[in-house]
């Protein structure tokens, strides 16, 4: 059973459609933070959150639990434990203060301005950075080989400075504070890349995968994401963000990038990196539907790349994407987003008819 997932998931990177839908499922709503019971009492509207406040050990049971149902429900991928993936981490490895809302958790911006990015300085021995890898070690040790253990949402550099800046803010020094600017997103990607080579360092469970989207990768891999593409021009892309994505998709030959559609004007820009491996596009609660991506997720495709399409899908979305890319023969995965798991069982059930 475990090799006939790893075979499909093979043919997923190679870009050839597998023997069967390649699907995992999230249980849930949108609101990550809600999905885990141990972090019931930090979701208090205003409350700043602080590393000492994470148990983890309390976490457990709720690792347990989720794994138990994807278990049972059945899914083509290996399921994967991350840490906890409500909180901003990469943001709280720099400094952002960490405040509660009844259903997430926000990033501060603290920097003030371009002159203060100077300041910016990583530390493996930060409080948030110590409490990520308590995460990672004791899933690790929960496992027990039953599952992969990977990262969770680890913004990219771009993102990293929006959060720091604020994002209006971070447009403008983009124009007026180039070189500070530079060496910044450099740090920032050079950090990443470091926390990654932790994880893998940490992580002794022999199968792999990526966090989030439960991908087996038959080496190390890791994902990245710049959501802040959606207010950049292509020119202001090219210039900072690029050069970084294409460093850190060279470090490891399973990557994957994560798009919305507000960025689709950077995709050709995107594609052009050829150091990147997948592409991963969510179907977003305010459109566009997947029938308005199609000509988006077909690029893709022509470019070689296998596609990862992520949201509340439903079978006629499925269906249509495989009508559409039929003579390309795709690798093709489904991250589906489900209120609960009878909802999750039954359609899983309908995909064995496709």
């Amino acid at each position: 059973m475990m090799n006939d997932k790893i075979d499909d998931h093979l043919r997923f990177w190679s870009n050839k459609r597998g023997k069967r839908v390649l699907v995992s499922y999230r249980l849930g709503n949108n609101f990550f933070a809600t999905h885990y019971k141990a972090a019931k009492p930090l979701l208090v509207q205003g409350k700043r959150i602080y590393p000492e406040m994470l148990d983890v050990d309390a976490f457990m049971e709720d690792y347990e639990r989720q794994y138990e149902e994807i278990t049972r429900l059945g899914q083509s991928a290996l399921w994967t434990a991350e840490a906890y993936p409500a909180i901003p981490w990469m943001e709280a490895f720099f400094g952002c203060d960490i405040i509660a809302q009844e259903e997430s958790f926000t990033a501060m911006p603290f920097v003030k301005d371009a002159s203060e990015l100077d300041k910016l300085k990583f530390d493996m021995e930060n409080p948030w950075v110590k409490k990520f890898f308590e995460f990672t070690i004791k899933l690790n040790k929960l496992s027990n080989e039953r599952f992969p253990v990977g990262a969770p949402i680890l913004r990219g550099q771009g993102d990293t400075m929006g959060a720091l800046l604020g994002q209006a803010e971070f447009i403008y020094v983009m124009y007026e504070e180039e070189e500070i600017v530079r060496s910044s997103l450099d740090m920032i990607t050079s950090s990443f890349l470091q926390i990654y080579s932790e994880l893998h360092k940490k992580v002794t469970v022999k199968n792999k995968a990526l966090g989030f989207y439960h991908i087996y990768t038959p080496t190390e891999g890791l994902w990245f994401q710049d959501d802040i593409g959606a207010l950049l021009s292509p020119e202001l892309y090219r210039n900072f963000i690029l050069p970084n994505e294409m460093k850190i998709c060279s470090e490891y030959e399973y990557n994957l990038v994560h798009l919305h559609p507000s960025a689709f004007h950077l995709l050709d820009d995107i594609l052009s990196n050829d150091e990147l491996k997948a592409v991963q596009i969510n179907k977003d609660l305010a459109g566009p539907s997947i029938k308005e991506m199609l000509p988006q997720m077909e690029k893709v495709f022509r470019s070689g790349r296998p596609l990862v399409i992520w949201g509340d899908l439903s079978i006629e979305d499925i269906n249509l994407c495989y009508r559409a890319f039929d003579e390309l023969s795709p690798g093709l995965f489904f991250n589906i987003v489900k209120n609960d798991f009878e909802s999750a069982k039954e359609f899983n059930m309908q995909l064995e008819s496709i």
